[in-house]
């Protein structure tokens, strides 16, 4: 009887501190899980294991994680992220991301980087912000103890077109891709009739940033079984710099390549078949970094970091030497604004190609300035 109730209470004790140990292990999720990722999908880095997101020279690989990541902190869910950025050479380093549901902690791991300090460096910040701009989106922790003005950048998405050499697209749709649309010759062609496109920039730059979000140039996984032959298919050509990429998938293709790449196909057959301005108002976007006579000198789609650190250089600054583009807006209020406002002009008539550019300002916006939310705990 001894033996026996000895028994009960030793499988009584395992249970508790099973569900102890459950308890606890769902206290931190991951990214991935809050994503909708399982830990399989995990990415594959020599030499680093349980990795969310992958930046190889821009080509980045988890954006949903990190995405998933941002959105945790905006709501106080504890989580965590693994980032490893390929250095030039092709050694990975690591950040280790941690959010607890009160402070953020970054662990900078350079220890796999032949050529950096080889150093482990951990920095405690009390949010992240997410900022958008026409040309890239940065995610930057904010509040930190540590860092350039408290600042520490996590990751930024560049998916500029215009600095590429080249940048245009062909795509068939339909149950037997007898349509197309072709920014190459300029045409459309639906229902066997050939007509003009005209596409303006702004629309060619959103399908530009939505191939870099759906990771473009690196191995596509779609779905090639399909139960029905009712369906629409497609074929994209994109044609970038000196090279080219071709995918093929259809409708029932319900993969997470397949769902991305279906609404980049929409939306292009959407803009096809709008009635475009054939000159359509040129508007852009960024940080005040001076203000005289009438006129402001911005750094067009710089990130809060961008803006810190070239705000103070601005007199000394050689603009040929920045891939930033700076522009001089003229017939401005400028008493309206000040050094650090973040605004969106729309422009009369062309931007004079100088350096920096030169352009009218019909009219102004501000804009949403990031902001630092949260205290760091001590």
């Amino acid at each position: 009887m001894k033996n026996l109730m000895f028994i009960n209470l030793l499988i009584l004790l395992i249970f508790t501190l099973a569900a102890c140990n459950t308890s606890k292990g769902e206290k931190m999720n991951s990214a991935s899980t809050a994503s909708g990722f399982k830990d399989s999908t995990k990415l594959s880095v020599k030499g680093v294991k349980n990795v969310d997101v992958l930046n190889s020279h821009g080509s980045i690989e988890g954006l949903e994680r990190m995405k998933g990541f941002y959105d945790n902190i905006q709501n106080g869910v504890s989580s965590d992220l693994r980032i490893v950025h390929y250095t030039i050479e092709g050694d990975p380093i690591v950040k280790d991301l941690a959010y607890n549901g009160e402070y953020l902690e970054v662990k900078y791991d350079s220890t796999r980087d032949a050529f950096g300090s080889g150093e482990i460096t951990t920095d405690r910040c009390g949010n992240m912000i997410e900022e958008v701009n026409p040309t890239n989106t940065s995610y930057i922790a904010v509040d930190c103890k540590k860092g350039f003005k408290g600042m520490d950048e996590i990751l930024k998405i560049s998916y500029n077109m215009s600095q590429q050499d080249l940048f245009e697209f062909q795509l068939q749709y339909g149950m037997d891709k007898e349509n197309e649309i072709n920014t190459k010759t300029n045409t459309v062609k639906k229902d066997s009739k050939e007509n003009d496109l005209n596409l303006p920039a702004s629309v060619k730059q959103e399908v530009y940033k939505k191939l870099v979000f759906a990771n473009y140039l690196a191995e596509i996984d779609f779905n090639t079984s399909c139960p029905s032959k009712e369906v629409k298919n497609y074929n994209l050509m994109v044609y970038i710099n000196g090279g080219d990429r071709e995918f093929s998938w259809s409708t029932c293709d319900r993969s997470s390549d397949g769902i991305k790449f279906t609404e980049i196909a929409e939306y292009i057959i959407q803009q096809s078949e709008k009635k475009h301005n054939e000159n359509p108002e040129v508007t852009v976007q960024g940080y005040v970094l001076q203000v005289k006579d009438n006129t402001l000198l911005i750094g067009e789609d710089l990130n809060i970091i961008d803006y810190e650190w070239l705000k103070d250089e601005i007199d000394e600054i050689d603009f040929d030497a920045y891939i930033f583009n700076f522009i001089i807006l003229e017939n401005v209020q400028s008493e309206k604004y000040k050094i650090g406002d973040k605004i969106q002009a729309t422009i009369k008539g062309k931007i004079e190609d100088s350096k920096p550019g030169k352009a009218t300002a019909k009219n102004i916006k501000k804009q949403w300035i990031p902001q630092k939310i949260k205290k760091v705990k001590h």
